[in-house]
């Protein structure tokens, strides 16, 4: 299984399991910079000597000589049910920096609102169209959906053309709507817009596809859930 695997490699190379708290102006950060890593934000991790990191690529476990580097989940395997503790540690960075990104959103309201979760969406995926087309279920299940962008090739793919001219639009429902539709539309893409800052907020979460939904409390859930088992998910 996935979370021995990782117990083991960790065991494997005497680590133990107890936060060493340093910040991310300490972390020596010459090794990580080199590989293309840059370093948001650091907090205590559960392993002896690590950081967990957020990261340009998501989240890791940096030695704090920053030397060495281990990618993959920790678990805690006390209780009836192993807790994996970097997802939760994840989770709680989603939730906060999500609170920056509110005003650039695209937001469908569900008219009897109880959940709202974010999207990010790229207006080529098929999966994405899908759940766009279904929009109509997940507002009946008091589920408000807010988009942001995710062009899963980069910024100069189809997707990242058409995902700026939406934030380019003076009506970005629309613009998005024609697109996943496959329709024609005339927008500019050359605007000042916030695609960029999504796609990389994207990818400090660790979303490598689309859509990736983000849940209120942070956790995040891959593909075009159905709004019923959203529903489950978020009610857990």
């Amino acid at each position: 299984m996935q979370y021995l695997t990782t117990l083991l490699a960790v065991s494997a190379i005497g680590f133990s399991l107890f936060s060493a708290p340093i910040s991310a102006d300490e972390l020596n950060t010459k090794h990580l910079n080199r590989i293309g890593i840059e370093v948001i934000s650091t907090e205590p991790g559960e392993i002896d000597g690590y950081v967990r990191a957020v990261t340009n690529q998501g989240m890791f476990y940096v030695s704090e000589d920053g030397k060495k580097l281990i990618s993959g989940n920790v678990f805690d395997i006390t209780n009836s049910a192993p807790e994996n503790l970097t997802e939760m540690g994840m989770a709680a960075v989603r939730k906060e920096m999500l609170m920056d990104y509110t005003d650039d959103m695209i937001v469908y309201t569900a008219d009897d609102e109880k959940y709202k979760v974010t999207v990010f969406t790229d207006t080529t995926c098929g999966y994405c169209q899908r759940l766009h087309e279904n929009l109509d279920s997940y507002l009946s299940a008091g589920i408000t959906i807010r988009y942001l962008a995710f062009p899963r090739g980069g910024l100069d793919s189809k997707g990242g053309q058409e995902l700026q001219a939406v934030w380019c639009a003076d009506d970005k429902k629309a613009a998005i709507s024609a697109f996943k539709d496959e329709e024609s539309y005339r927008g500019n893409s050359s605007c000042s817009n916030p695609v960029e800052q999504h796609y990389s907020l994207g990818k400090s979460f660790g979303v490598t596809g689309t859509p990736a939904i983000i849940l209120p409390d942070g956790r995040l859930i891959p593909g075009a859930v159905p709004a019923r088992r959203l529903l489950s998910e978020l009610r857990k």
